[in-house]
């Protein structure tokens, strides 16, 4: 009886899909007898042990899963990208995120590498210009034709520890208090300025008749602006003292109208002119002015 029941079942089967594929061939609807029906339908003998059967449910099971998983996979999907972009932005705003990021780069060892690296190369910059070298520029006409406007230069700070100021060294230093009362504005009272040591401790030196006397001789001066129009000294420097002229003797504000400089005052002596590349060269003495006191 089973054994009837399934070739009967089989039967059915290639029927209804004979007829189908007949009526697709053919462009017509399929026949009535297997025509989808719009109720419930109820199946008798074979027929309803063909319907029961476990693998009409499996595959009936496997149709109706399909949507579900669609919708199972965009979901998983959705909670992919959520998790994502919690983790790249957990307080959800875009302020943070950067500073999360800088806060966890320090923290790991390669970071903490980098940072002592830079912390080290400024360290070494900051304390090299304090102590060794610094950079200036000039601000005015007082050092023409030696320097112009915008001349970029080396002052280097170390060698007054072993090589005491001399005569034609062109130093930067702190203004003295008393370059505080031939200026109008108070704020340029504490300016660094440049100038050039025409005379030091023990040195008599005196201007006149536009010639520049020490100890006694012509300085035979290369490197001026023309001659001076005015006449100073004699005056002798005194210890811990220097004498300081511009080069544009005639529109410079210098040791012959304030007085003489502390040494204490000078930061470091002028070596290079690096700016502009066309002036650029190492500054040098550029007279050989004797330090022997000679009588006027």
């Amino acid at each position: 009886m089973r054994s009837s029941s399934a070739v009967l079942c089989g039967a059915l089967a290639v029927a209804g899909f004979a007829s189908h594929a007949q009526a697709f061939a053919l462009g017509t609807q399929p026949s009535a007898a297997f025509a989808p029906i719009a109720g419930p339908m109820r199946l008798r003998g074979p027929a309803a042990a063909c319907a029961q059967r476990p693998v009409g449910k499996m595959a009936l099971k496997m149709c109706e899963s399909k949507p579900d998983a669609k919708e199972s996979a965009l979901q998983a999907l959705a909670k992919v990208d959520a998790a994502a972009a919690k983790k790249k932005d957990p307080e959800g705003g875009g302020g943070d995120s950067f500073l999360d990021e800088i806060v966890a780069w320090i923290q790991s060892d390669e970071g903490r590498e980098e940072a002592f690296q830079w912390t080290l190369t400024l360290f070494v910059a900051i304390a090299f210009r304090l102590l060794i070298v610094e950079p200036r520029f000039i601000p005015s006409l007082s050092m023409y034709p030696t320097f112009r406007v915008g001349d970029q230069l080396a002052v280097e700070k170390v060698t007054k520890y072993f090589r005491p100021y001399q005569k034609t060294d062109v130093v930067v230093f702190r203004a003295p208090e008393a370059f505080a009362e031939y200026v109008d504005d108070p704020s340029k009272a504490n300016e660094d300025l440049i100038k050039r040591i025409m005379a030091v401790a023990g040195d008599t030196i005196q201007v006149k008749k536009g010639v520049t006397y020490i100890n006694g001789q012509d300085a035979k001066e290369t490197f001026t602006n023309g001659k001076p129009n005015y006449d100073f000294g004699p005056v002798t420097v005194p210890d811990g003292f220097v004498l300081v002229l511009g080069d544009n003797r005639n529109a410079s504000l210098d040791s012959h109208i304030w007085g003489f400089l502390p040494i204490k005052n000078i930061i470091g002596r002028a070596v290079l002119k690096y700016w502009p590349l066309t002036h650029a060269g190492f500054i040098e003495n550029e007279s050989a002015i004797p330090s022997i006191t000679m009588p006027l």
